[in-house]
């Protein structure tokens, strides 16, 4: 039978027969903790369950409005199965996420617009299925979630990024507001003009000007709503173009950083025109400039780089060469654990002088502990001790700057009880618990950053910042609370990262939000956060953020049916007010997790895509993966009986330290490695 799609304009029940249900994110790596307990009957219930019935094969909700959505569990012959325990995940466009109904209706509101899934899972006995890693949970069905936005109200047009002159091409740009004052996500946008003697616009909102005079642009979306703008076209004023260097040789992947000038017939500077930039492929192919002037090629070849105006132009021959190709990368020891999931990890020297390697759990096989291993000798590592606390996932451990305590988090506690739990390093061999703060952070806790004697805790429950006063480890508390949207469910912050007095916070759907926290340009103190921008972009999923110089490398993360995906999104924040993405690094095959950036040098854990070593030096521009700026790579794959799962990468984290690098793998414990970089070549 072929279930039609469902759109819910009001609160609506669908038939069907209700069974206990959690919802959670699918995309987000928790999902597995947030599982319910189940007992023996209950698991040989969900082991005769075959089929869910949703009742339509799409599930549409309009945003901000509710489906109340009552699902049937049955056997192979038909007959409903009573007594199991199934859970309902859904991807982050809908709430609740992680809320647990037991024998009740499951109400779904359409919270971000976008698409998702909803998936059924019931619980079988421990030796049968596993779903995200987790033993004793079987998918049964899944089917595809939109959530539509508000309708749309207006469009406001913003000015013309330069003056209309004839023979120039501007990008027009518009917003679609909705009747809740927020911008619209798909609507699209058609263009024309009054008068195209005067001004042409493509429907796509390329403005040219024809002649001298004036138009009225008419912006409509597919809906009909429109808004009008008027342009006036001047005479095109330049004469003559400059540019410098008039030839040059680089690599592949380096950008080349042209001044181009435009004169007027008296010699003056014409500052606001929209010139027109060309490349054309002399002995090559992939070569790009940019509106600031700035140029990469992604293969080696000569290449022409073109600026001109009406009949003014002027020309530069860019010569690349070849980067060189990766270097190798060097085993040292494998820290083995085949028995659970390692989650993140953190390097350090100790108060005694040796060096220590502090690794979390998650939850496939425990999750209730942190790992001590001893890293003086990189080739010859061993396990030590452990720290065993109430949870089912020790997600983060970060060490403070003199390595007097540590922190690590705690999520899925058996009492409901999380936090952040405080470590006394004075023999960092073998650690003890200090202290604990729950309080306000219950919920859990997914990830932590120290900055000084102040502790940036992602809370789980609020999607806020909780600010942590740790002058005395043995005594936390709670110093400030920053979030956005306070109070709305519509957010969801993944982690945080902080230094030179800004932190950088990975809000997921809504990107990233960077706020004051002491660097005095906005007024922001450490306890007192102060918003200064933010920045988002349509993949969503924003899941980390590293700063160096005045780049931000975000990492997405994004579970698909085919296995993580997401790429790093490299943000210029030289302007901190206004950030702007300028450049990327995507590795088709795999998915991009945690990061670290030191000399340079992106560091990343790539999941089944291993640890990838990628050269950031210099001007950022384009894909640095199809640049061929990746510098080196390892393969985090485990033999037989050496992990979780054998010949297979799953990289977490990474991290360099004392010139080796250190991998954390969720499958397969601990990795060190080393990379000879090689010199940069600068032309």
């Amino acid at each position: 039978m072929t279930r039609p799609a469902l759109l819910v304009h009001l609160t609506t029940t669908l038939p069907a027969i209700a069974i206990a249900a959690t919802l959670a994110a699918i995309t987000v790596a928790p999902a597995a903790a947030q599982f319910p307990p189940a007992t023996d009957d209950q698991r040989a219930a969900g082991a005769m369950v075959t089929e869910v019935r949703f009742g339509s094969d799409e599930l549409v909700i309009p945003r901000g409005e509710t489906v109340t959505l009552a699902t049937g569990l049955y056997d192979v012959n038909g007959n409903m199965v009573e007594g199991a325990v199934a859970i309902i995940m859904t991807s982050g466009n809908v709430s609740p996420r992680f809320a647990t109904i037991a024998g009740q209706q499951v109400e779904l509101t359409g919270q971000q617009p976008g698409e998702g899934t909803l998936s059924a899972i019931v619980m079988v006995p421990l030796d049968q299925g596993s779903v995200r890693g987790t033993a004793g949970a079987s998918q049964l069905d899944q089917i595809p979630v939109r959530v539509l936005d508000y309708p749309a109200a207006s469009i406001a047009i913003s000015e013309p990024s330069h003056t209309v002159y004839t023979g120039t091409s501007i990008q027009m740009a518009a917003q679609v507001m909705t009747v809740n004052d927020t911008e619209h996500s798909t609507a699209t946008i058609a263009w024309r003009s009054s008068a195209t003697s005067t001004a042409m616009v493509s429907g796509g909102g390329i403005l040219t000007g024809v002649t001298a005079g004036s138009t009225i642009l008419t912006a409509q979306t597919e809906g009909g709503i429109s808004a009008e703008y008027t342009v006036s076209v001047v005479t095109n004023p330049v004469t003559s173009i400059s540019m410098s260097p008039t030839s040059t040789q680089t690599r592949r992947g380096d950008v080349v950083e042209f001044d181009i000038v435009a004169r007027d017939s008296g010699g003056n500077l014409v500052t606001d025109i929209a010139l027109d930039l060309a490349v054309s492929g002399l002995e090559g192919t992939g070569g790009f400039v940019y509106d600031d002037g700035s140029f990469v090629a992604e293969e080696p070849g000569a290449y022409r780089v073109i600026a001109s105006t009406g009949s003014a132009s002027a020309a530069s021959i860019v010569e690349v060469t070849e980067r060189p190709g990766p270097v190798e990368v060097e085993f040292l020891d494998h820290g083995v654990r085949a028995e659970v999931a390692t989650s993140d990890l953190w390097v350090f020297e100790g108060a005694d002088g040796e060096d220590y390697a502090y690794t979390g759990t998650h939850s496939r096989g425990g999750g209730e502990r942190m790992f001590v291993w001893h890293v003086t000798d990189p080739t010859n590592i061993s396990l030590l001790d452990s720290v065993v606390v109430d949870a089912r996932v020790v997600n983060d451990v970060k060490v403070n700057e003199d390595a007097s305590w540590a922190i690590i988090t705690r999520e899925g506690a058996s009492t409901r009880r999380n936090g952040i739990v405080v470590l006394d390093l004075a023999d960092p061999a073998h650690p003890t618990i200090m202290a604990e703060l729950t309080d306000q952070l219950t919920a859990g806790i997914h990830n932590v950053w120290i900055m000084g004697d102040v502790v940036y805790a992602v809370n789980n429950g609020t999607s806020a910042m909780n600010i942590i006063d740790m002058s005395d480890p043995e005594n936390p508390t709670h110093a400030g609370r920053y979030e956005i949207k306070p109070g709305d469910q519509n957010k969801s912050l993944h982690d945080v990262w902080a230094e030179d007095g800004y932190a950088y916070l990975s809000y997921w759907d809504d990107g990233l939000v960077i706020v004051d926290v002491g660097a005095g340009t906005h007024g922001g103190t450490p306890t007192e956060p102060v918003f200064v921008s933010t920045i988002k972009y349509p993949e969503g999923n924003t899941h980390v953020a590293w700063r160096t110089r005045d780049y931000v490398f975000l990492g997405d993360e994004i579970g698909t049916s085919d296995g993580m995906r997401g790429f790093i999104h490299i943000i210029d924040v030289s302007d901190i007010d206004n950030p702007r993405q300028v450049a990327k690094y995507d590795l088709p095959e795999a998915g991009a997790h945690n990061i670290w950036v030191e000399d340079d040098v992106l560091y990343i854990a790539y999941y089944q895509g291993g640890l990838r070593i990628v050269d950031v030096s210099g001007t950022l521009r384009g894909d640095l993966y199809r640049q061929g700026r990746e510098i080196g790579f390892f393969r985090t794959e485990a033999a037989e009986g050496e992990g979780l799962q054998a010949n297979s990468a799953n990289a977490w984290g990474p991290q360099p330290f004392k010139g080796n690098l250190f991998v954390s793998d969720m499958t397969s414990g601990l990795w060190v490695v080393k990379h000879a970089r090689p010199r940069p070549v600068t032309f």
